[in-house]
């Protein structure tokens, strides 16, 4: 990628703007159809830099079920309790660790936009109600304080959280409610339908065939650190900063795992939203059938959002350290992803509107 001085100089006038006291700043990564840019305002950074993507995660998941389903091997209008196509084996485990509420009446479907109502262990704390230790706190948190740091989480254990507990956020079909624990029940369905692991999945589908050689789905709770070279996060929350850069994502598979480089999720977003990433034109469009949520007008399909401001179709991703937003918008043929190596969870919306107009002035510098 080809650096950009007006590119920088965009990046510099909006951190500036955001804040003169924060540690952290801004990096981007633009394919146009006359080339490919990078630019940052970080020390070092290149467009092969490693970082935490979050919830960009989604769409890897999202495009391994519409693969399946391509392959017949699914059908994302089937209830969490059907059978698998051409077999006697349930989607999920018919065990009492799986036994969600309203299993019968989910669709694959609706947990892939988000309207399927399942409980969001990632991002809601246990009720206060609930008879258990945990109660009135984050699991993964309760976790990590009393197990160690380095405990790795897996989908039957996040699941079973949902399920013992009978926790649910509203009847399917309802209304759209951002589930992190859905995305979980959809990577156990890659893993149950191919056979092999999530990471071992997307791997073999979509990161070698597409080039995406920098980009991992780590999913052991010891294997915390970033690949070389890498750029360090930072999370402000309550006036405190915090360096945030090596943690255990275990808990995030399938939902908001992803180590990446601008590079690589520049180049992905792109490659899926033209429908050249290995999903057909007809199942990309599936995806991009996008409704309204009720929520700051964000549109949503079948793990990707739909950007009314104009950026394109992509997702968001939030985690501790990095804030980002990926798009590809198929009238300009322009693809943008747009990370912070800060999370400002004490004004998220006023950083995450930064980047947005970032993106557009970035996009305006190129003729676009």
């Amino acid at each position: 990628m080809t650096p950009h001085p007006g590119l920088q100089q965009v990046l510099a006038r909006q951190w500036h703007g955001f804040s003169t006291t924060l540690p952290g700043g801004l990096a981007i990564a633009l394919i146009t159809p006359e080339g490919a840019y990078f630019a940052s305002t970080l020390d070092g950074a290149t467009a092969d830099s490693h970082f935490r993507a979050a919830s960009t995660t989604k769409t890897f998941t999202a495009a391994a079920i519409m693969l399946l389903q391509q392959r017949g091997l699914l059908r994302i209008d089937d209830v969490l309790t059907a059978m698998i196509p051409g077999t006697t084996r349930p989607y999920l485990p018919a065990t009492a660790s799986y036994a969600i509420p309203h299993q019968d009446r989910i669709t694959i479907r609706q947990l892939l936009s988000h309207r399927a109502g399942v409980f969001d262990v990632g991002n809601q704390d246990i009720p206060a109600t609930v008879d258990a230790p945990h109660a009135g706190m984050r699991y993964v948190d309760w976790v990590e304080d009393t197990r160690g740091a380095t405990h790795t989480f897996t989908l039957d254990e996040l699941v079973d959280v949902v399920a013992r507990h009978q926790l649910v956020n509203g009847p399917p079909g309802e209304a759209f409610r951002y589930s992190n624990t859905g995305y979980s029940l959809l990577a156990k369905m890659v893993e149950r339908v191919s056979g092999k692991s999530f990471a071992q999945f997307v791997h073999d589908e979509f990161l070698m065939p597409n080039g995406l050689h920098d980009t991992s789905f780590p999913d052991d709770g010891r294997g915390q650190q970033l690949p070389a070279p890498f750029l360090e996060g930072t999370t402000r929350v309550g006036g405190t900063l915090l360096p945030t850069t090596h943690f255990n994502v275990s808990w995030g598979v399938g939902e908001g795992n992803v180590v990446t480089t601008p590079a690589d999720l520049a180049h992905w977003f792109r490659r899926l939203v033209k429908g050249e990433a290995g999903l057909s034109a007809q199942t990309v469009a599936q995806m991009r059938a996008c409704e309204p949520t009720g929520e700051h007008h964000v549109t949503y399909g079948l793990g990707l959002t739909c950007d009314p401001a104009g950026l394109g179709i992509g997702h968001n991703g939030g985690i501790a350290g990095y804030l980002t937003t990926a798009r590809h918008d198929p009238a300009t043929d322009v693809t943008v992803v747009i990370f912070a190596t800060l999370l400002d969870a004490d004004d998220l919306m006023t950083e995450a509107l930064m980047l947005y107009e970032t993106a557009r002035q970035a996009r305006a510098v190129l003729g676009y």
